[in-house]
């Protein structure tokens, strides 16, 4: 007789680790590149990104500044496509295995 066991809560918690930490280094990416297209004038603005870490696979990065949204909309000559397009195109080519198929 052959008996063939799979342990499901092993393979699972893998898998698990390994898409928590896919997750890190993306938003850990997302956050440098945004924070490094954001334009200057005083350096509020870029200043004011921040990496929080809520759960083990949820993270905010987030910027609380009033005119952050008209910057990211173009409004500067210094980044006329935003900051979050950018930045999240360059993540997902960073990571060609994330895009959608």
């Amino acid at each position: 007789m052959i008996s063939v066991t799979f342990n499901t809560k092993k393979a699972t918690a893998g898998l698990k680790k390994s898409i928590d930490q896919t997750v890190r280094s993306v938003a850990k990416d997302f956050f440098a590149s945004v924070k490094r297209l954001t334009p200057v004038r005083s350096g509020l603005a870029k200043r004011s990104w921040k990496y929080n870490r809520r759960s083990n696979s949820k993270y905010v990065v987030a910027n609380k500044q009033p005119y952050i949204g008209r910057l990211d909309e173009g409004y500067s000559n210094q980044a006329p496509l935003g900051m979050t397009d950018p930045s999240l195109r360059e993540v997902l080519s960073k990571n060609r295995s994330l895009r959608r198929k």
